[in-house]
């Protein structure tokens, strides 16, 4: 495969992730940066806002935007960081849980409803093409 031909190929990749990727955020209740926030918190614990931010590879500044919403909202709790009086530990609540497992559930459930609407021929491919796709996003 020449440069070109990849090129292109990873041009019509980018094409069509592009719109299932925005149908899956327009189907989640929360913003991109509250819902990555989130599940970072869910999957790895409570974190600082700079440790969010760096995770996240965004500024502390927008970070702390997105926190102070998680915590209007009761998504979030802070704490004293009991090393280091002057930072605070963030933590995902209930309502935070709630709230990440709703937007699961309702990309899953319209992600699970166009899958459905494909042929077996198409399923079968898909499924040869998911390895393929998370070896491109470890890459």
């Amino acid at each position: 495969m020449t440069t070109t031909d990849t090129a292109e190929l990873a041009f019509e990749l980018r094409d069509a992730l592009g719109p299932i990727y925005r149908r899956l955020i327009a189907e989640k209740s929360l913003s991109l940066g509250q819902s990555r926030a989130l599940n970072r918190l869910s999957n790895h614990g409570p974190a600082t806002s700079s440790a969010l931010a760096a995770s996240e590879r965004i500024t502390p500044q927008s970070m702390a935007v997105i926190v102070a919403d998680l915590e209007r909202a009761g998504q979030v709790s802070k704490t004293p960081d009991p090393a280091d009086g002057r930072r605070m530990i963030i933590e995902i609540t209930a309502a935070g849980r709630a709230a990440v497992d709703a937007d699961r559930h309702a990309t899953n459930t319209w992600l699970a409803s166009a899958v459905g609407t494909l042929d077996e021929h198409d399923r079968a491919t898909l499924q040869g093409a998911i390895d393929v796709l998370r070896r491109l996003g470890s890459a």
